[in-house]
């Protein structure tokens, strides 16, 4: 028995490793934003940043830089610290932090790695030293 395949058409999976491809790219194009917008705000607030900040710097949609914010902590690059008490807060204050899905906020975000900040001359906050 002989199969053949009709390279003519776009077989479903050549579609579907496109597609992985694109949300690929995508999703690493919103983590290098929220980097970016995370050393810009850092730089003048300090850091850990707070997530509302970082998404507002980022000009990301909520869903999008959840997704990766939670996958840069997952990585090891980033710290999301957890919402002690989430569930008192408004509906509108929840929608405001970071959310896995499962129940567990987050609030701010650093980098990991850091040693130590130090407010500069102008007054803006950089890193001393970076690991």
């Amino acid at each position: 028995m002989r199969i053949s395949l009709d390279t003519r058409e776009n077989p479903w999976h050549i579609k579907s490793m496109k597609r992985t491809a694109i949300e690929t790219a995508a999703v690493v194009d919103a983590k290098e934003r929220i980097i970016e917008a995370f050393w810009r705000a850092a730089r003048e607030h300090g850091s850990p940043v707070s997530v509302s900040l970082l998404r507002r710097e980022s000009g990301l949609d909520k869903a999008e830089f959840d997704r990766a914010c939670l996958e840069l902590a997952g990585e090891g690059t980033a710290y999301c610290a957890p919402h002690d008490h989430a569930g008192r807060l408004r509906p509108e204050e929840r929608e405001a932090l970071v959310s896995d899905g499962k129940g567990n906020y987050y609030v701010s975000f650093s980098l990991r790695g850091l040693n130590s900040w130090r407010r500069q001359p102008d007054g803006t906050w950089a890193p001393r030293t970076a690991a």
